[in-house]
C-alpha cells in the first residue's frame, strides 16, 4: 500500500506545475511569490511555477569587456504564466549603453505560449544598508503591504475595499465572529 501511495505520488508530482518560468541570459530570478529562489554559484534560470498570474522578482547583471560588471536594482513584476514563460529586457551590446539604460529604466518583456507583451508595471525594490537586497523575501513583504497586494501561489491582486467586502460577505458566521472579535480588540489597543 505504501508503495502505491509512493508510486502515484511520483507520477503526480510532475503535473503539479505546468508552467515554467525561463530567464534571459542576462537576467537573475531572485523571488517567486515572495519567496526567494534557491540560487547557487551559477544563478537559476528556469523555474517551475503554476500557471496564472505570478509575482517574479528579478534583476539584469551582466559583465562588459568595455567596463565591467553591471547590474541593476531589483524588479518586481507581475507576469502571466502560461507554459514556457520566458522573461527577457533590452538587449543591450556596451557597457555605456547598459548603464544609460540603468538610469532610465529596463523595459521587460515577458513572451508565454499564448501571448507576447511588455510589463507595464515594473517597479523596482528600494533596501537600505551595507547589503540592501540581501532579504529579498522582508522587501518583497514590505513592497506587497504598502502596496495592497495580496499574493497566493497562483494568483497576485490588489486587496480593495470591495474585495475586503466580498470575503466578509462570503464567510460564515463563525468567521464574521472571529472577525468582529478581532476588529473589537484592535480598535482598543
Amino acid at each position: 500500500m505504501k508503495f502505491t501511495g509512493l508510486f502515484l505520488t511520483l507520477a503526480i508530482s510532475p503535473f503539479a506545475f505546468s508552467g515554467e518560468i525561463v530567464a534571459s541570459k542576462d537576467i537573475q530570478v531572485l523571488a517567486l511569490n515572495g519567496a526567494k529562489v534557491s540560487s547557487s554559484f551559477l544563478s537559476v534560470k528556469n523555474i517551475k511555477a503554476e500557471d496564472g498570474n505570478q509575482q517574479v522578482v528579478v534583476k539584469y547583471s551582466t559583465n562588459f569587456r568595455d567596463g565591467g560588471l553591471l547590474e541593476s536594482r531589483p524588479y518586481i513584476l507581475t507576469v502571466d504564466v502560461q507554459g514556457k514563460t520566458e522573461i527577457t529586457t533590452n538587449k543591450l551590446y556596451s557597457y555605456a549603453q547598459a548603464s544609460q539604460k540603468l538610469r532610465t529604466g529596463l523595459e521587460w518583456f515577458v513572451e508565454n505560449e499564448k501571448e507576447q507583451y511588455q510589463v507595464k508595471a515594473a517597479e523596482q525594490l528600494k533596501g537600505d544598508g551595507f547589503i540592501p537586497y540581501s532579504d529579498i523575501e522582508g522587501l518583497v513583504s514590505t513592497y506587497n503591504n504598502d502596496n495592497d497586494i495580496e499574493v497566493t501561489s497562483n494568483s497576485v491582486k490588489k486587496i480593495t475595499t470591495n474585495s475586503l467586502i466580498q470575503q466578509y460577505k462570503a464567510a460564515d458566521i463563525e468567521q464574521k465572529k472571529q472577525f468582529k472579535m478581532w476588529l473589537i480588540n484592535s480598535e482598543t489597543k
